[in-house]
Formats: C-alpha cells, structure tokens, sequence
C-alpha cells in the first residue's frame, strides 16, 4: 500500500475540492444542501486525515498474484450502532458479493470489493464517514456508495454525493424525502418510500371503519413526512386524529412519556419510530394496562426480529410484559420482500437460485461470519441482496458502454492525468462525471427479478411497492414465542383481503377494537320535584302575564290603562312570557342529548329576547318620563309610543346579532356538559349529558354590555 499522504497536502487537496464546487451551487435547492456540503468540507480542515474512531473494513478480501483480478471499489456506509441497526441486513449483500464475483460474466477481469465505514444512524455520523471515505488516500476514488444506513443517516450523504460524482444506491433508507429528484439527483432506493406504508395503515383503517386514531409520532422527518401524508387521507375521509410528537433526549429516551401520551379516549394507536422508541412506547402502554381488546396498536414493519427483547429492562418491563402487550398488534409490511414470496421462484441474479435457497443460505452460511460478524439477519437483507446487484448491472454496462462507445470513452479520458490508451473504468476519479453520467442511465433502466421480487425504478429513483403484507404478533401454542404471522394483505388499490385460513374470529378472537370509546349516553335532568314546582311557577307566570295583557286590550280607552302606553304593555307582556318559557325549557326533561342541546340553547334565545322586550320597554318608559319632566318648554318634541317601539326593536336587533353569534361561532354556544367513568374492566364509558350554558368571555362580555347600554340609553 502507499503512504500516507502528509497533512499540507491533504488539506490543499480538500480545499481545492471546495473551491471547484462553488460552481455548482447555482440552484436555489442546490445551494441549501452546498451550504451542508461547504459546511461538513471546512469543518474537516481542521480534523485528521481519518477520524480514529472510523474504522474501514474490506469485503471481500484482495487477491495477489500475477492471475489476480484488478479490484473495483464502493463505499458501504452502514449502521452498526445507533437508533437504527442496519447491518442485520447486510448478509445478503455479503450473499450476492460472493456471486458477482464468482460469475465471470460479470465486470470481467474485475472483483468488486466494499469498504465499510459505520454511519451510526446520525447525521454527523454520516458525514464524517463519507468524507473519511471520499478523502481516503489509501484506497481512492470508489465508483459509487451504497448506503448510508437509515433514513437519516443517508439524507445529507445522498444530498452530496453526486458533487463527488458518485451514483449512490440504499436498501434500508424509506423516507418520503427521497422522492425528491433535485435535492436527491443521484439517488436510487431499494425500499418504497414509507409514505407506502401510511396508505397501507390508512387501508386498515377505512376496512374496520375506524373513525378516531391516535398518531404517536416519532420527531424524525423519516415518521412525520409518511404521518402527514396518512393525515390528509384520514381529514378527507372525516376519520378523527390526534398526535402526539415525541422528541428523544439522551440514551434514546422519550421526553415527557407518560400516562398523558395515551389518555385521549382514543384505542387505536399508530406507533411511528425506531425500535427504541417502539419498545418505550410498549413498555409505558403495558403500564397502563393498555392491552388487546380494549386497544390496538400499530407499529413499524422494519423492526429487527425480537426488536422488543433489546434493552427493555432499562424502562422497566421485562420480556415477557412487553410479549404480553405486543400480542394481537399488527404491523404492515411492504412487498418486496423475499421472506413472503413463493420460495420455488427462480431469479436473474444466480442460476437456477430459487428464493427458497437464498433463504436457506442465508441463514446457514452468511450468520456470524467474517469480516462483521452479524448475529441475525432481517427481513431488509433481501433487499440488500438486490441493491448489490443493481449497483452491479449498472456497474457492468457502464464498463460495457465505455469500451464499445469509443466517443465515451474519449470524453471519460479528459479527466485522466497522463493518458496512454482508453479510458479504463480503475482511472475513475472523482472529477469524473461521464462515468457518473452512465451509471446513472444503466440505473435508471435497470429491471430485473429480484430475491425480493421484481426491481425496477420510478422517475425519483424510488422502487414501486406491489402489495403490502398485514402482519400480527401472537403467541406460538407450541413454544410460547411471540412471532409474526401473515394475517391479510392489501392490494395496490389499497382493498384488504385475509390469508387463506385467517378470519375475523382467528385475527381478533375477543372482537375487533373499538376505535374510541363506547359511549352509554343517560341525559341528566333536574330533579323531578325541583322541575314540578318550577314548571308550576313559571306557567302561573305566564297566565298572569295573558291575564294582564288582556286586561291591557280590554280597557286600553281608559284614562287610566291609556296613561301607561297600552301599546308598550303588549311588549312588556310579551317579554314577560318569554321569560317565564325561558324557566320551562331550562328544567324540562329531554330524552336525548340532541333535545337537550335544542332546549340549551332555545332557553339562551328566550332569555334575550324576554329581557330586552321586558325590561328595555320598562326602560324607555321611564327614560319618557324623564324626558316630560325635565323639558317643561311647550316648545319640546312630542314622543309617540311609535317611537319608543323603535328604540325597542333597535335593542332587540342588537340583541339578535348576538344571539346570531353566539349560536354560530363554535365556541360560544351552549354545550353539552358529560359527567365520564371509565370502567377499566369494559370496553364502555358511561357518560351523562346535561344541558349547560358556557359562553366564551367576548359572548359574556357583548351581552353583559347590551343590559347595560339600555340603562345608559333610559337614565
């Protein structure tokens, strides 16, 4: 191997890699992630030529000897550690290594070889290991990056790579972002984006009709982007949410978890975040004894296996309480996925390779095994497995279309020092965007069957979801492990169907969730005795009132009855009445809660109406009076009754504008007040519904302030 190269020249090297892409940050998307790039770059000017803490690791061994193969390399950023470990899905990739470079027909006089570098599921992470990679002096310039590990850890990498005319290829990130082809122009994923697996979870949701879920959502753009996008389906098809957003301190640990995060009266939660805070959020749900049939949750497919066992005790549960609250929990998977494909079909990778072997394989002979080491293997492994072969078909023809494309090839040669003959693809440098260029076309047409079923990208770079299988948690009767069993799946157009042999009785053997509470609805009324001698009082009020309104018309032409302004008694009577009726609705026993919000609100109409007929014609009355006396001029106006009515109907408009207010802004009107038990034992609540009036403060303060205008108005 080389030497080292000593610091000056490294760091000249970084900095000219930074002045020559100032260039390319005309764009105004381009020029929010060149600000992360020129960032991330300068913040190495100070650092060492390779973090300590990064270290490389190269699969498969380099051949020597003269019949040795020239090798190619690829930066493989995964995360060993972190949030997110996505190594478990790194024996496939290791699999289909092994194949390429035991097939001849593939990059003839080749091997191909990773370098490994940990990502840690971090940003920061992230950058540091593809620039640890991209500034690597000892094995320089590889062809293209498969990584960088999850979602997050591979947003600000793929954001840079093509700078470094780099195609870059994940098979575990599944970020809606990803389908974002001007920030993310080199970039081609292996899984469907998550927001596929929103519409799966809205599919389950609209077959069980389903109307109030709980969204408990994990501060990462990965979760709230796919959550969003689950939102607007649930708004439009009127289903109720709430969401709660959980954001991570130290140690992986949600802040503010509790009792609170769950007590909405909702029973159907959708869990959306990594593995950590899936096993927090289980473990606090078992606290609380939220458990199947009262509640549901869902949770994310891509878990490792046994996801739940990791650590669990540090939030207080044990294995078998988290067992205990997982059982009848559904998650959803997106096919492809070679673990639920037909084992007896053959790819186009290997000959004759069925996916029945791939599997046996697998788990036989690339578990614990050098260099890495990985304990188990998860469902995404399939999916590396093909991401390795894409990269390679494209890889393959790129090689192909330089060495027959003579044109290509001279212009893939203007970026090589001292030519002497074609352009051979181990002169690539990262200056090179002819080869970048290629890439990039042979992967955008790549198409091919797959371990995980049929691979082929849409015009985002993102492979197309097929189906979607419904997972659910339950115990095995003979070992008494909780495992995963296929339960259903959901079609394209989102239709739900059952597996052969799965029914609603085998899926939900207590019944199926309720999606909120059930609610036994018991109107609160007055007291019977209370409402007799109430209803008693206020119709003698009322007969009083048509007593002394008819006594008004009968002897309006007296001298007497006509010095009181008969046409004004009418309304005080009237206002009278409205009063008295106010009483009856008030205390009058309604059947339903629908009756009792009628008679709340009715009585708040007969109260305004009866106060501003009543005691505002009281009022001008008394203001005429005044107005005789303290004018003695025989020159002074003369106020007719006509008069007085209009100053009347002026305060009963104002008084209709409000109620018009009240009764229409949300809010302000009367409600319904419920008294709630919950019966932990039951899936009911028993609520009591009693009609009260509860006015927002400008409601109270607009009608407390007409009484008092009449009184201004009449003194």
């Amino acid at each position: 191997m080389p030497d080292m190269p000593d610091m000056r020249s490294l760091l000249k090297f970084r900095t000219d890699k930074i002045r020559s892409l100032e260039p390319h940050l005309q764009n105004v998307h381009e020029k929010m992630w060149g600000k992360l790039l020129l960032v991330s770059l300068l913040s190495l000017l100070s650092s060492n030529a390779a973090s300590p803490g990064l270290v490389d690791v190269i699969y498969p061994p380099v051949e020597n000897g003269p019949d040795a193969r020239t090798p190619l390399y690829f930066s493989l950023i995964q995360s060993f550690s972190g949030q997110y470990i996505s190594v478990y899905s790194l024996p496939g990739l290791h699999m289909a290594l092994d194949f390429i470079n035991q097939d001849n027909t593939l990059l003839p006089g080749y091997s191909l070889h990773y370098v490994f570098t940990d990502a840690a599921c971090d940003r920061k992470e992230a950058l540091n290991a593809f620039h640890h990679q991209v500034f690597d002096k000892v094995i320089t310039n590889k062809l293209g990056v498969i990584g960088s590990g999850c979602s997050v850890s591979t947003e600000p990498t793929a954001a840079i790579s093509h700078y470094y005319n780099l195609v870059q290829v994940s098979c575990i990130a599944s970020s809606p972002a990803f389908r974002n082809r001007v920030l993310f122009p080199r970039y081609f994923q292996i899984l469907p984006t998550d927001a596929s697996q929103a519409n799966a979870f809205y599919a389950m949701i609209r077959h069980y009709n389903w109307r109030r879920v709980a969204l408990i959502v994990q501060d990462e753009n990965l979760f709230t982007a796919a959550i969003d996008e689950l939102k607007e389906d649930l708004f439009k098809d009127g289903v109720e949410y709430t969401e709660e957003t959980l954001v991570i301190v130290e140690d992986d640990i949600i802040e503010g978890l509790s009792r609170d995060t769950f007590d909405d009266g909702s029973r159907i939660f959708i869990v959306a975040g990594y593995a950590p805070v899936g096993r927090q959020i289980m473990c606090e749900a078992y606290k609380n004894n939220l458990l199947y049939p009262r509640y549901l949750f869902f949770t994310i497919s891509w878990y490792s296996e046994g996801w739940w066992r990791d650590g669990v005790e540090q939030y207080g549960c044990t294995q078998e309480q988290m067992e205990q609250v997982l059982e009848h929990t559904l998650t959803i998977v997106f096919l492809p996925s070679a673990r639920y494909l037909d084992p007896s079909l053959t790819t186009d990778t290997k000959t004759n390779l069925t996916i029945g072997e791939y599997l046996r394989r697998e788990s036989e002979e690339y578990v614990n095994r050098a260099p890495l080491n990985i304990s188990k293997v998860d469902d995404l492994s399939s999916d590396c497995y093909d991401g390795m072969y894409a990269f390679t078909y494209a890889l393959n023809s790129t090689i192909n279309d330089l060495n027959t494309n003579m044109t290509l090839n001279d212009m893939a040669n203007n970026y090589v020092d001292n030519v002497t003959g074609p352009f051979r693809i181990e002169s690539f440098s990262y200056e090179n965007s002819v080869v970048m260029e290629t890439m990039f076309k042979n992967l955008e047409r790549t198409n091919f069957r797959g371990v995980s079923g049929d691979v082929h990208f849409d015009s985002n770079g993102i492979r197309a979801v097929t189906q979607f299988i419904v997972l659910q948690y339950r115990k095995n009767q003979s070992t008494g492990d909780l495992e995963s069993v296929v339960v259903g799946r959901i079609s394209p157009d989102l239709t739900f169907t059952f597996e052969p042999g799965e029914t609603e009785d085998t899926v939900w053997p207590r019944g199926v969730p309720y999606d909120g509470v059930t609610v036994n609805e018991e109107v609160l009324a007055v007291h019977v005795a209370l409402t007799v001698v109430l209803t008693f009082l206020s119709c003698a009020g009322i007969i009083f009132s048509i007593v002394c309104l008819l006594f008004n018309f009968y002897f309006r032409n007296t001298k007497l009855i006509r010095l009181t302004s008969p046409n004004l008694n009418y309304l005080i009577g009237s206002g009278a009445i409205l009063l008295y009726l106010a009483i009856t609705v008030t205390v009058w026993p309604a059947t339903t809660a629908t009756a009792a919000g009628v008679l709340c609100n009715l009585q708040v109409w007969l109260t305004g109406f009866g106060y501003s007929l009543c005691y505002g014609t009281i009022l001008v009355k008394m203001w005429r009076v005044y107005y005789i006396f303290n004018n003695p001029n025989s020159q002074k106006k003369k106020l007719h009754d006509w008069m007085l009515t209009l100053m009347v109907l002026c305060f009963l408009v104002i008084d209709l504008a409000m109620l018009v207010v009240y009764s229409a802004v949300q809010g302000s009107r009367g409600v319904l007040g419920a008294e709630r038990v919950d019966d932990d034992e039951t899936s009911n609540i028993e609520e009591g519904v009693r009609p009260f009036e509860m006015y927002s403060a400008v409601f109270s303060y607009l009608k407390t302030g007409s009484g008092q205008l009449i009184f201004v108005c009449c003194c």
